[in-house]
């Protein structure tokens, strides 16, 4: 069902611009359709020769997407890591038939754990990005954030495959990349987290004659920010919700900045939601989508999630076709748009000799855009101190993982 669709894009877009990255090893650093597509068979080729489980596609290298294409035309899934450097976790259940594409991820329970997905479930959610944010091949996708990430695979890699919407991904964030891109030609479509939004506006980055739409998703949008970036460039910052286990739910297409912050969006075509009580939690939000994944291989009991509906961490309401959040009942730790679990920090700290115990917690960040932050409280032993155990948590974790305040009993 994929690679047919592929193939229909490819017919359609062979010669055009598909994708721009540093690593691509040309004088224009791009690669067209065709080309991306030639990629694919050489890699498809020995695909098919090793039929290993699943096949690695890292996002921090150029052949993320020749990887994925590779994969479904050899019936391979692929599962998806952020960078070269991240250890694929134990899939501790056999991947269930059908399966295309494998997500990796604390979810919101802050358990880690494998997502698996089929054919339809992708097709449906590349469908409702495409259509409900109204992207279009004429307007490039520009990757600030990964791809790996289900914000990014949805809203910018499923595009370009399944849609022929181009994409150019930048090395980094930092604005100073960002006003490189609006410098070229033609307009752009810019996906963010709240904290990225802040600093491109901060920075003067971002010019709103060149943004064609501005999406933010992750963790709850301030309206103090999205007030003050319309007021000061006339940009619409839109909201856009969605979860790992069901791609996208909610958009906000209001062409002037919200008044209610709860207000995440007007609920997409084909899904359809229901606030239900569980397990002693009040309003809980319940999805129902064609797009919801075939299942996980780590769930609570608490965490209820079916071929045919998702019962998020989520508390919200419905009015008037719009879906509003309320608050978030999940353990995992949301840190500028991405989750953080708390046992697998506390299983790396304590991992190390001279950690007795480590207890950690989400503590609400003062600043707004940031949501959360990572606390810890740790017992050590007479011969440990705490910035050999800081070090040691730099070392063996994510960046956005390591705990911004620590506390020795």
């Amino acid at each position: 069902m994929l690679h047919t669709r592929w193939t229909e894009i490819l017919e359609k877009h062979a010669g055009c611009v598909a994708m721009s990255h540093a690593g691509i090893p040309n004088d224009t650093q791009t690669w067209t359709f065709s080309e991306l597509d030639t990629q694919a068979k050489i890699k498809a080729s020995d695909l098919a020769k090793d039929r290993p489980e699943y096949v690695i596609a890292h996002a921090d290298h150029a052949d993320f997407l020749p990887t994925i294409l590779a994969g479904w035309k050899a019936e391979i899934p692929v599962l998806l890591l952020e960078t070269s450097h991240c250890q694929p976790l134990p899939i501790r259940s056999a991947i269930p038939e059908g399966t295309v594409i494998i997500k990796q991820a604390c979810g919101a329970t802050g358990l880690e754990r494998s997502l698996f997905l089929g054919a339809s479930q992708i097709l449906a959610e590349a469908e409702r990005n495409i259509q409900g944010l109204g992207l279009r091949p004429d307007c490039r996708g520009l990757a600030a954030i990964s791809l790996a990430h289900t914000y990014g695979f949805g809203c910018l890699a499923l595009p370009v495959i399944l849609g022929g919407i181009p994409i150019e991904i930048q090395p980094s964030p930092m604005p100073m990349f960002i006003q490189q891109s609006l410098e070229k030609e033609g307009a752009v479509f810019l996906p963010g987290v709240p904290t990225l939004w802040k600093t491109w506006w901060l920075t003067k980055a971002i010019n709103s004659q060149k943004i064609s739409l501005a999406i933010s998703a992750g963790a709850p949008l301030p309206l103090d920010l999205e007030t003050n970036v319309w007021d000061e460039t006339g940009l619409k910052i839109h909201n856009f919700y969605g979860t790992s286990e069901t791609g996208a739910i909610a958009f906000d297409h209001s062409a002037t900045p919200r008044t209610d912050a709860a207000l995440l969006g007007g609920i997409l075509p084909g899904v359809e939601i229901e606030i239900v009580s569980f397990n002693g939690s009040d309003d809980r939000i319940l999805v129902h989508t064609n797009a919801i994944a075939l299942g996980a291989d780590t769930l609570q009991r608490d965490e209820e999630l079916t071929t045919s509906a998702y019962l998020t961490m989520d508390q919200g309401h419905v009015k008037d076709g719009s879906l509003f959040w309320n608050n978030h009942i999940g353990a995992a730790i949301n840190v500028a748009g991405r989750k953080v679990s708390p046992a697998k920090v506390q299983r790396v700290c304590e991992s190390m000799p001279g950690v007795l115990a480590a207890d950690v917690q989400g503590k609400r960040s003062r600043d707004p855009e940031r949501f959360e932050e990572v606390s810890i409280r740790v017992t050590l032993d007479d011969r440990t101190d705490l910035k050999s155990l800081k070090n040691w948590a730099y070392q063996n974790l994510e960046s956005w993982e390591v705990p911004r305040h620590w506390k020795v009993t």
